[in-house]
């Protein structure tokens, strides 16, 4: 491995564990964006039971640098390096009043004697249940992870609109009392890097298919399996109940596109894992 390679690898742990962050006051967090900066119009879009949360930046600075400690390998590689400084803050999302709609400015050149750089978004969304077997519980979505960074396929251009579908798992329990939820991802999306030329809009869309909750029972005989009911009535078993389930994302699809006719998903058997 070259030193080079080394140097990267060193950065990326580093930046993804936020090891031995310096203090504050080692480096200037204000920020002064230049007339010509680029700016990211950020865009929520939710339905009433989704309350989109604060928003978690990230920014590297281009001219100063803080002492971070690293570590590879254990305590048999690691020390402490000057790197390029960042800082994170969290801003909160304004909501429209005529619609569900939320909205935040966000500075891509943040300048400042630092002159700051938006190199990480991160935001999530709490759900509150509508469902007769979990009514008003309450839980927070998995983080979505935005990075900005100049890479070869990175996206140039904003203006770019990404869908989030989820559906809701209830576990069913002795007593409805200690029935819990979780929200299962349509799938996982390969987020791509963006590295804008100029200010943009980039819109999230949050939709949760209410109609389409899926139960899970635990096995009173195996204790990793639960027994799975789909919305259209159909049963299976599974240890990891609704990952990437093939009959499940066809039954959204349908949905999503204005169909009733869940028949054309039977082609999709509900998983069946007897492991």
């Amino acid at each position: 491995m070259t030193s080079n390679w080394r140097i990267s690898l060193l950065a990326i742990l580093v930046c993804a564990t936020g090891l031995g962050r310096a203090e504050e006051s080692e480096v200037d967090t204000r920020k002064s964006p230049p007339d010509n900066a680029r700016w990211l119009t950020l865009i929520v879009q939710a339905e009433d039971d989704i309350a989109p949360q604060p928003v978690s930046l990230e920014y590297q600075a281009g001219q100063c640098s803080e002492l971070r400690s690293y570590g590879v390998g254990g305590q048999s590689q690691s020390g402490r390096t000057r790197m390029p400084a960042v800082h994170f803050e969290k801003i909160d999302l304004s909501k429209e009043p005529s619609r569900q709609r939320y909205r935040a400015r966000i500075a891509l050149d943040a300048g400042g004697n630092c002159q700051w750089k938006l190199v990480g978004l991160s935001t999530q969304f709490k759900y509150t249940s509508p469902h007769a077997q979990t009514w008003g519980q309450e839980l927070l979505s998995q983080r979505i992870q935005v990075v900005f960074a100049d890479r070869k396929n990175a996206v140039r251009k904003l203006n770019v609109r990404m869908r989030f579908q989820y559906f809701p798992v209830i576990y069913l329990a002795d007593k409805p009392e200690q029935n819990s939820i979780r929200l299962q991802s349509s799938g996982f999306p390969d987020l791509p890097s963006f590295d804008p030329e100029e200010s943009g809009i980039m819109i999230l869309q949050f939709k949760v298919f209410n109609d389409l909750a899926m139960t899970a029972t635990a096995d009173p005989q195996n204790r990793y399996l639960y027994r799975t009911t789909y919305p259209d009535g159909a049963t299976g078993s599974a240890n990891s109940v609704g990952v990437m389930d093939e009959r499940m994302i066809c039954l959204m699809e349908t949905q999503a596109a204005g169909g009733t006719d869940f028949q054309r998903c039977n082609r999709f058997a509900p998983v069946n894992d007897k492991r």
